[in-house]
């Protein structure tokens, strides 16, 4: 328990706020000149072989179409809605406001029960119902980072149109569940560029995340953005497990199941499970990771797994 003061908490939340940073921040910079999807009625981002843009009906409504390659080489294209309503309550739903935290501190000094036990648990709390989860070392500051796994499961119900898309163009195509999969996969990968989002989204501070509804609202993401968006696909399109795998610098998912000859995999409390790398640009079929992210499992340093 601290035996800090109250008059010190409000400097502390000062601190943790900057002690805030995205998983992927090595990978990729900020482009703070785009706009904020919030703030425009339609967006339309190239990529290389490729295409995302999503416009506002007026029964707000988006609609999003996305072009994309399969692992095999087949050039694809699906349509889908997305509730303008669900993208905002997704992101108001997740991530910091000062004013809230400054509520909070206000509520709690003004009760005569309220001392720093309980004022931390309002605020462990606080950051738990907005998505982020907190890691105490001994000896070292306490640091935030996003509950991936709430993430997914809030925003399951967003993404299910996206993945009745991914559904039907299997099945014009003849396809079962597993090529369904897979262009899941390669759409996240390639459909959507890689571009981390800032630190701020509407005034509240995000850590460089957006949720899954939000990123397709916005239209790109960096890998723990685009494993959850991912994940919460995923859960429509297979009943395997699932995990989310933490290393220094990165994220990427992974799908139970036996690996096929050379594929990359993690064992993980007696079940085996795939890689999959989310985050792209590049098109990396399950079981094909990146060397960096090999050699940071094989150091098992800093490794986190979270179930899905």
């Amino acid at each position: 328990m601290s035996s800090k003061p109250l008059s010190s908490v409000r400097t502390s939340l000062v601190v943790v706020l900057a002690m805030l940073g995205p998983v992927c921040a090595s990978q990729a910079s900020v482009d703070e000149s785009q706009p904020d999807a919030a703030m425009v009625r339609s967006i339309a981002i190239p990529a290389a072989g490729s295409g995302y843009s999503r416009s506002l009906a007026r029964d707000g409504l988006y609609r999003v179409t996305a072009r994309f390659t399969s692992f095999d080489g087949d050039p694809l294209h699906i349509g889908f809605p997305l509730a303008a309503g669900a993208a905002r309550n997704a992101a108001q739903g997740f991530g910091i406001a000062r004013t809230e935290l400054d509520a909070l501190v206000d509520r709690c000094t003004r009760s005569k029960a309220c001392n720093q036990a309980a004022l931390d648990q309002h605020v462990a709390r606080y950051y738990g119902e907005r998505g982020l989860r907190m890691k105490r070392r001994s000896g070292q500051p306490t640091r935030l980072f996003v509950d991936v796994p709430l993430a997914v499961h809030r925003n399951r119900a967003h993404v299910q149109p996206l993945a009745e898309a991914l559904r039907r163009l299997a099945a014009e195509r003849g396809r079962d569940s597993r090529w369904a999969v897979d262009a899941a996969i390669a759409l996240v990968q390639t459909g959507l560029p890689y571009r981390e989002p800032g630190d701020w989204d509407n005034g509240r501070r995000i850590v460089g995340f957006y949720p899954p509804a939000r990123a397709l609202e916005q239209g790109y993401g960096d890998c723990d953005t685009k494993s959850a968006l991912l994940a919460a696909v995923l859960l429509h399109l297979t009943e395997e497990r699932l995990v989310g795998i933490h290393v220094p610098g990165h994220y990427l998912l992974g799908i139970a199941g036996r690996p096929l000859p050379g594929q990359a995999h993690i064992r993980h409390e007696g079940q085996t499970y795939v890689l999959v790398e989310a985050a792209g640009p590049a098109m990396r079929r399950p079981g094909d990771v990146a060397d960096s992210t090999l050699a940071a499992l094989r150091a098992g340093e800093d490794i986190r797994v979270d179930p899905i």
